[in-house]
């Protein structure tokens, strides 16, 4: 290979390289809680799997689809504390959504096409929840 072949190879790499880096999920912080979401793509679900040991609350969200269940992104999560008060409020980029918040009470709402689930759910110290939603194809 010529110098040229290995230059451009080598600026080739490092694209792909930083494309790849900055497509995985980072945790975001707003107010008092902490999210992280994604999951497309097996290294995108390998480091949200990973990383969900460190948060009290996961979600997953599945739409029932014939012939096999499809993980679905794009959903609207909302969690409001036991006064009402929207403590996060965000759009999934993926079907996992972790959350880190104070301990308490809340009301999970989560959204997929006009679709809307809720949730009651308690965090506590030490905790983790997987929750599970599913909507219809």
């Amino acid at each position: 290979m010529n110098k040229r072949t290995l230059l451009a190879l080598g600026a080739l790499l490092a694209a792909t390289l930083a494309v790849n880096a900055s497509a995985a999920p980072v945790a975001v912080t707003k107010g008092s809680a902490t999210y992280m979401s994604g999951g497309i793509g097996l290294d995108e679900s390998t480091l949200i799997q990973q990383e969900a040991k460190n948060y009290p609350l996961e979600l997953e969200f599945v739409v029932k689809a014939s012939p096999k269940d499809e993980y679905a992104a794009d959903v609207h999560v909302k969690i409001s504390d036991a006064s009402s008060n929207v403590v996060l409020d965000a759009v999934s980029n993926g079907p996992f959504f972790l959350a880190k918040l104070p301990a308490g009470s809340y009301l999970l709402t989560a959204a997929k096409n006009g679709q809307v689930k809720e949730r009651k759910i308690a965090i506590t110290p030490g905790s983790h929840q997987h929750i599970m939603f599913e909507w219809q194809e």
